[in-house]
């Protein structure tokens, strides 16, 4: 199970830059927590079509060979990408 999260983390790791982005746009339009995790719950979806195209499934191999499920995968995405999402918005908000 720490090998499957590790690797699902190792994933994360591409695409913390963008997700950061995201969080900061939010930020600026209206700092809300519902409409960051909400925004972040559609991006997660918007991957997962991705994944029905062949080249990106291709490129997403590596968590296959460690046993990771697609449910299994985006679920521990989104769960980490929102617990950082909220830590940053307190964050913010309190300096607001």
């Amino acid at each position: 199970m720490r090998k499957q999260v590790k690797s699902i983390l190792n994933y994360y790791k591409s695409m913390a830059v963008w997700s950061f982005i995201v969080t900061l746009g939010i930020t600026i339009i209206n700092p809300e927590l519902i409409l960051a995790l909400s925004t972040k719950l559609f991006l997660v979806f918007v991957l997962w079509f991705m994944i029905s195209d062949r080249k990106v499934r291709q490129r997403l191999r590596f968590y296959r060979i460690r046993g990771v499920s697609n449910i299994k995968f985006f679920t521990i995405i989104y769960l980490f990408d929102g617990v950082l999402t909220t830590a940053f918005l307190l964050l913010i908000k309190g300096f607001i």
